[in-house]
């Protein structure tokens, strides 16, 4: 039984911590009204509805309730119940930041077109020829200097984890870093001991996956190494689009065809691996609303628990995937992983995760307090990671 010790404290939108209010007040409203600017195509009563949720958001306005409509507006309905009466500016963040992406799928009529209202924000980076730079560098690495099949998990690994650094709602229309980062910048490193159960596993490889684009590639170059060593990988994607640049099933085929049509061969060699195990059923896409939801991971629904079951290695990217995780609460040192998530069992799990919010779990007390002397923003900055096993 979880102590009164151990209750979580999820982070709020108030004043209370800088990063969530300042989400609130800016960086939200701002993906906002990207998407207006970058949208051509949007009608001018869409353009009015979203110009209104940024202005309510930035405003603190009372959280409106969900409306029809909408497939899924009776589990929003329940999601919002415990809510209701709250402002934007003083909520819990994991269910704020979710809901307002939820409520933009509203405001330009998604249910009705069915229009991807971020699909211009991820194109940029395929123009750009940005989305495909991991798969160059990867490529390029493992030809001048190849590695042992343990290694190049690895090196996927890191090719993964640094990829979360290519986040399109952490920008807000600023530019993105997609440098990849030193080992020196991981806070946790435990990609040796990761490598060594991906070695030994038999069951399947679930990833919950966070962002396209380049993100995107470092993830499914870690899926092409697993497929190596002859592991079939399920790939939880979200259900509809959300935080920008989130994978859904579209994405997904989107960029493996991009891929196959590059006349890099380094490109294109990966697009054709992917799309060929895609075909072969090596690689599972397994989309669910749950992914969209503002529910923890100890809320987790049934069936995809169940689905988990079996797992050779269970993956989580991103930082929202770890907010999710961690009950969205900056623990103290020493909290057991077991108190931190919630009595949540799963197969080895392995978090990778590029820092953009105050949540942190398994970090020690003097580590903490060296970081937070040396550099006073590198909870959110995105410049340090994680690869960190759940124990």
């Amino acid at each position: 039984m979880e102590t009164s010790r151990h209750a979580p404290t999820p982070i709020r939108t108030n004043p209370s911590n800088w990063f969530a209010s300042n989400t609130m007040h800016s960086r939200l409203p701002k993906n906002i009204h990207n998407i207006v600017d970058s949208n051509p195509d949007l009608s001018g009563a869409d353009r009015k509805r979203l110009r209104s949720l940024a202005e309510e958001i930035a405003g603190d306005a009372l959280i409106p309730p969900p409306t029809p409509p909408a497939p899924d507006y009776d589990e929003w309905l329940e999601q919002y119940k415990p809510h209701a009466g709250e402002r934007w500016h003083d909520t819990e963040w994991f269910f704020g930041e979710t809901y307002a992406f939820r409520l933009i799928l509203d405001a330009c009529r998604y249910w009705e077109h069915n229009r991807d209202p971020f699909f211009y924000i991820k194109q940029a980076e395929f123009d750009s020829d940005a989305a495909f730079e991991p798969v160059r560098l990867f490529a390029d690495l493992q030809q001048n200097d190849p590695a042992c099949p343990r290694d190049s998990l690895i090196r996927a690994m890191h090719a993964s984890v640094w990829g979360n650094r290519s986040d399109l709602s952490f920008s807000a229309g600023g530019e993105l870093n997609r440098e990849a980062g030193d080992t020196e910048l991981l806070v946790v490193n435990d990609d040796t001991a990761a490598a060594e159960i991906l070695m030994q596993a038999h069951g399947p490889v679930h990833i919950v996956m966070d962002n396209s684009g380049a993100e995107l590639a470092g993830d499914l170059i870690l899926t092409l190494e697993l497929l190596q060593r002859g592991l079939n990988v399920v790939l939880h994607v979200k259900v509809h689009p959300t935080y920008v640049g989130d994978t859904t099933v579209a994405d997904f085929h989107h960029f493996v065809e991009t891929a196959c049509e590059s006349e890099d061969s380094r490109v294109y060699s990966y697009g054709a691996a992917l799309r060929q195990a895609f075909e072969s059923g090596q690689i599972t896409l397994a989309p669910d609303s749950y992914w969209c939801s503002t529910y923890f991971l100890d809320q987790m629904p049934n069936r995809i628990t169940q689905s988990l079951s079996g797992a050779g290695m269970v993956i989580f990217k991103g930082d929202f995937n770890y907010r999710r995780v961690m009950r969205d609460t900056p623990w103290p040192a020493g909290t057991p992983a077991v108190a931190a998530t919630g009595q949540v069992e799963l197969p080895a799990t392995l978090l990778l995760r590029t820092m953009k919010s105050d949540v942190t779990w398994g970090i020690p007390q003097h580590v903490l307090d060296e970081l937070d002397r040396a550099e006073p923003q590198w909870r959110t900055s995105g410049e340090r990671a994680v690869i960190q096993l759940l124990h």
